[in-house]
């Protein structure tokens, strides 16, 4: 296998996985707190694999591992923060086992929280022990990269970067947004591009916005500078979340229209491409098509 910077450097997009969590709902696993989607590594891990494996056929060349609920945090409510290690090598294999020779895998790192409730970001000191730890854990595992992603605050998403840039592999890290009628802001109401001027002299190797409407992508982009050294990487929704907490679904929904999205992406010299919430292995296969022409 090439080395995954090595890779990155490639004119050649890079394709990633589509949703994992709505996807495993899709196919009928029920996601509870306080596991959510941590529960199907110990229960239904054949379901999971399967999922990475449609991927995988689909053309997705990144997977990522379903460790975006496995911090020892996340667990402790179910009793199982000692198996926090555990549960994110299994994750790891789990998605390497779907893979071929020429198949990533990044460790996903989420908020310790509820990821559209950035008034919940806890403590430095909570956030820089977490994250350590569950960095070094998915580092051990053996993942090809780490995926910082959903972050909806500067200061977590500088300590989760932080952390993992101090393992020595390669790091993504991806931002999502409020609604772009004031702007290009995190859910804290912080400037993505002031997020942004704060991860990159971490050493990062990307920079990517995720779980927001495939539309607001390139708007997004479009106001702030990333130096060009740093790839680009959108994974969108298929739909939107309202004020008022409902969600509705957006034209995106349709996997040739996801495609479309994704086509000018590319266009816009974003490189890596895939899908975040509803997104499917058929939304997969179109964007493989689409842009790997």
């Amino acid at each position: 296998m090439s080395d995954f910077r090595t890779r990155l450097k490639s004119d050649v997009p890079l394709i990633m996985d589509g949703a994992t969590g709505t996807e495993l709902a899709r196919r009928g696993l029920e996601l509870t707190p306080p596991l959510w989607s941590a529960s199907v590594i110990l229960h239904a891990s054949e379901v999971l694999e399967q999922i990475h494996q449609d991927y995988v056929d689909a053309g997705a060349q990144l997977i990522t591992a379903n460790t975006f609920r496995t911090h020892a945090r996340n667990l402790r409510e179910a009793r199982l923060s000692h198996r926090a290690k555990e549960l994110n090598h299994r994750a790891v294999e789990i998605a390497r086992t779907a893979g071929t020779g020429e198949t990533f895998v990044a460790g996903s790192i989420a908020p310790l929280e509820d990821c559209y409730s950035p008034q919940l970001t806890p403590s430095i000191g909570e956030l820089e022990d977490e994250h350590a730890a569950h960095a070094e854990h998915l580092a051990s595992a053996g993942a090809d990269c780490l995926l910082v992603e959903t972050q909806i605050t500067v200061r977590e998403a500088v300590i989760a970067t932080r952390a993992s840039v101090k393992t020595g592999l390669p790091v993504l890290v991806s931002f999502t947004l409020a609604d772009l009628a004031d702007g290009a802001k995190l859910l804290s109401g912080e400037p993505l591009q002031e997020a942004i001027d704060a991860v990159i002299p971490l050493g990062i190797d990307g920079l990517l916005l995720n779980c927001i409407p495939a539309q607001d992508i390139l708007p997004a982009f479009a106001q702030v500078t990333i130096p060009s050294h740093i790839a680009r990487g959108a994974y969108a929704n298929t739909g939107r979340l309202l004020a008022n907490g409902s969600w509705v679904k957006t034209e995106a929904a349709n996997p040739a229209v996801y495609a479309v999205h994704a086509k000018s992406w590319k266009t816009s010299e974003i490189k890596i491409l895939g899908g975040c919430c509803g997104t499917t292995p058929e939304h997969i296969t179109h964007l493989c098509k689409t842009v790997c022409e």
